[in-house]
């Protein structure tokens, strides 16, 4: 046994010596390495070796095992508990940590089980080899300063509820969730008030999140059909640097990957404050990459005030399969349903006055449906000296969304208050989203043999059916109609991308996209100009874009990088505001970055930036359409800060930004060096854990796991010159883990801060009857407050 397995590493040897040449790669180093226990305990009196393929993080930690030999269930399964917690330096492409996939094997020593080698005290392995196994997968190079990855080390430093949660692992971003549960968060990020998802481009697992010309807002992106448990890295790409990036990249990118590394059946069950339920389930089959997995939640919860209770359900299955010389097949399914109720806004000097408790509300008819299914199938190939990747996928989204923003006002001022009619408004939002992506890589040899070309394509067709209407106060029957439209809407794209080194420590990288949008409507609401028309005619618009990007990359000394980046991005128009024959009008964006990045390995990382970013036209919350309406151009110019630090047991994260956004244009409501309403300065955040064996117990390793995380957002300017309140908030967990049995303990808002996570000024009118008036009051939406939930977990 033991021979054969030599011949295999041989084998594994020789084959990836070529790889590593080609790809010009510098090899994963191999820090800790716990040998495989024995099955059952005994120890034979011979060595036995499992090859295993490994997937070695940007972090250096190893996020899936593959046994490419088996020798038998229990073998494999130790071979994969033991591979997992090795450690290595990572591997590196141009001086940059990058993930990659390695060939190793797990040894299982003639020595008793019960006596393995600590991993903190464990020899030093011997040098990795020059021809070492290595094939770079999914992290592409920094296009900035600033971008940033974040593993599951990372990720699992701080509890979090929703891959909405995530988002603020990338520097910058600050999430919040108005109103209750259910709704997309809405997400401040460097100087942007991206609401949904209006400037910011979201995937996950290789299917874009943003919805097109959505009804409740451009961009649209709902992220509760993910769980939190399942995504495996966070690619964050600030500005508009990359020729990746297309639709809504306006403040920048982010990627999420799936991936679940726990093998076997893992089985979660929570409870915790104002009624919360929650059950996740997964299975991951041993032996195959962590890219292999099926996951479940059932969730609910009562919420933590009045008219606040939410339900969702949400299913993810994923695989892949090596089909040999290269090629490699992945195939991803999803489906989610959820429906919640919303508490709206309230008026702030209620709450002050004490008129309303600061957990009421006025309207309890708010709230919503949201449900979301997709499936992807991408073929990839990983050659000598190419890479090439192909990923076709369908979606099937929809919202009703039921909100009262203002009360009675709207109704008053047309004399409706005797009708007992609300401004209640109802968003129905159905789309069948169809696309792929395609992208081809080749080396060249053009200044260096590490030049690169790449080719990249993307296409998709949005089939949208939506209206908004005005319900009575009394039956719910509709009493106005404002939008009633069917829209077909298409983009595609191509793009070229080049890395060159035309000296040892210089890499230029860049291209040129190019998008063609077009967008035909047919509404079915009556034009204001000719009332007795039936329907309005139907309009068709078509526009392009080009965006150029260009970062150059130099190494000051081993470790320690000088970036400079531009980039040129846009984003689409709602369909419904196009006129018939109309060149499609872009919200165009021109970003700069400068900055240096420093990386020691794995132990520390981090990034110091100064960034500009210029709008030729934004849009801004109106609530009386309940949306983002057009408003002129605007400017964002800031610093950004951020770092990583590991030590053998302890990790920490922090990151902070300061942004000051203004308008370079006026209309009737802005001026000119106005600053830009609702967008936070100032966001910061820290995270920190700490994860060891505290025991040995019945024969099985008692690890113990805590962590914090701190978040705050300060200066959050509003209308009138005013600013909004400062939030600082800490998120907590502990934990304890006896192999197969987990009991975790995870606090919200542990200090259990008061605090708004929504604030607007406006007028409104919310005594029925009355009359309105017009003077803009500040209106808030309160956020949770301390919650706490106990979870039970089974490793089977």
């Amino acid at each position: 046994m033991g021979s054969k397995a030599m011949k295999l590493l041989g084998v594994a040897a020789w084959t990836f010596a070529s790889l590593a040449h080609a790809h010009d790669v510098d090899a994963p180093k191999l820090k800790t390495q716990t040998p495989g226990a024995w099955p059952g305990g005994h120890a034979e009196s011979h060595d036995v070796l499992v090859p295993v393929t490994l997937t070695v993080s940007v972090a250096g930690t190893v996020q899936g095992v593959v046994v490419e030999e088996g020798i038998s269930s229990e073998f494999d399964r130790a071979a994969i508990a033991a591979a997992s917690t090795w450690t290595y330096e990572p591997a590196r492409r141009n001086g940059q940590p990058v993930a990659a996939r390695v060939r190793a094997a797990v040894r299982f020593t003639s020595a008793p089980a019960e006596k393995p080698a600590p991993q903190a005290s464990a020899p030093e392995p011997p040098p990795a080899p020059a021809n070492a196994a290595v094939q770079v997968r999914g992290t592409p190079p920094p296009r900035s300063a600033s971008a940033t990855v974040r593993g599951r080390d990372v990720i699992e430093l701080a509890p979090h509820r929703t891959a909405s949660d995530l988002l603020q692992l990338a520097p910058g971003i600050f999430v919040t969730q108005h109103s209750g549960e259910g709704k997309a968060h809405q997400i401040f990020l460097r100087g942007f008030d991206a609401v949904h998802g209006q400037d910011l481009e979201i995937w996950v697992g290789g299917i874009p999140v943003n919805e097109v010309s959505n009804i409740h807002g451009q961009g649209y992106a709902d992220l509760h059909f993910a769980m939190p448990e399942v995504i495996k890295e966070i690619q964050a790409t600030p500005g508009t640097y990359d020729p990746r990036q297309g639709d809504f990249a306006v403040a920048g990118s982010i990627r999420m990957r799936l991936g679940y590394a726990e093998p076997g059946i893992t089985a979660t069950g929570t409870l915790g404050s104002f009624g919360t339920k929650r059950l996740f389930l997964a299975y991951h089959p041993p032996g195959t990459s962590d890219e292999t997995f099926a996951a479940f939640e059932e969730y609910s919860t009562d919420g933590f005030g009045p008219n606040r209770a939410a339900r969702r359900g949400s299913f993810i299955a994923q695989a892949t399969h090596d089909f040999g010389k290269g090629f490699e097949g992945r195939v991803l399914a999803t489906t989610y349903t959820g429906r919640f109720d919303s508490a709206g806004v309230v008026r702030l000097d209620d709450i002050q006055n004490g008129t309303l408790d600061k957990y009421g509300f006025y309207d309890p008819k708010q709230g919503g449906y949201s449900s979301r299914t997709q499936v992807l199938a991408e073929l990839r190939q990983e050659g000598e000296n190419s890479h090439f990747s192909v990923a076709p996928f369908v979606a099937f989204r929809s919202l009703t969304l039921r909100q009262n923003f203002t009360g009675y006002l709207v109704d008053s001022q047309r004399g409706g208050a005797a009708r007992n009619d609300s401004d209640n408004t109802q968003q129905i939002h159905e789309d069948i989203m169809v696309g792929a992506t395609a992208s081809y890589r080749r080396t060249v040899k053009l200044l260096s043999s590490r030049d690169a070309l790449e080719a990249g394509f993307y296409g998709r067709t949005d089939f949208i059916e939506q209206s908004q209407r005005r319900l009575s106060d009394v039956n719910d029957l509709p009493t106005e109609t404002l939008v009633d439209a069917k829209v077909r809407g298409t983009n595609v794209a191509g793009y070229l991308d080049a890395s060159l080194f035309p000296i040892r420590r210089l890499a230029l990288r860049g291209g040129i996209r190019a998008d063609a949008l077009s967008y035909s409507t047919q509404d079915r609401v009556p034009p204001a100009s000719d009332p007795t028309a039936t329907a309005s005619q139907a309009r068709a618009a078509q526009g392009a874009h080009f965006g150029k990007k260009a970062t150059a990359d130099l190494l000051l000394v081993p470790g320690l990088h000088a970036l400079a980046s531009y980039g040129e991005g846009f984003r689409s128009p709602q369909a419904r505001s196009l006129s018939e024959g109309e060149r499609t009008p872009f919200a165009e964006v021109t970003s700069y970055e400068v900055g240096i990045r420093y990386a020691d390995g794995n132990r520390f990382q981090g990034s110091l930036a100064a960034f500009h970013t210029r709008l030729s036209e934004d849009l801004a919350f109106d609530q009386t359409t309940a949306r983002n309406e057009r408003v002129p151009g605007t400017q964002r110019t800031g610093v950004a800060a951020e770092l990583t630090a590991r030590a053998d047991w302890l990790t920490t994260s922090a990151s902070v930004t300061y942004t000051r956004a203004s308008f370079t244009g006026s209309d009737a409501q802005y001026k000119e060096g106005d600053l830009l309403p609702y967008v936070p300065q100032i966001v910061g955040r820290v995270d920190i854990g700490a994860k060891r064996r505290l025991a040995r117990v019945f024969g099985r390793d008692l690890e113990g796991r805590i962590g914090s995380s701190l978040e705050s957002l300060f200066r959050r300017p509003l209308p009138y010159s005013e600013f909004g309140h400062d939030v600082f908030l800490v998120d907590a967990r502990a934990a304890l883990r006896l192999k197969e049995v987990e009991l975790g303990l995870d606090a919200f808002n542990l200090l259990d801060a008061f605090w708004y996570d929504g604030e607007f000024v406006y007028a409104s009118n919310f005594n029925r009857g009355k009359p309105a008036q017009l003077v803009p009051f500040r209106h808030v939406t309160v956020g949770a407050p301390r919650s706490v939930f106990l979870s039970l977990t089974l490793h089977i």
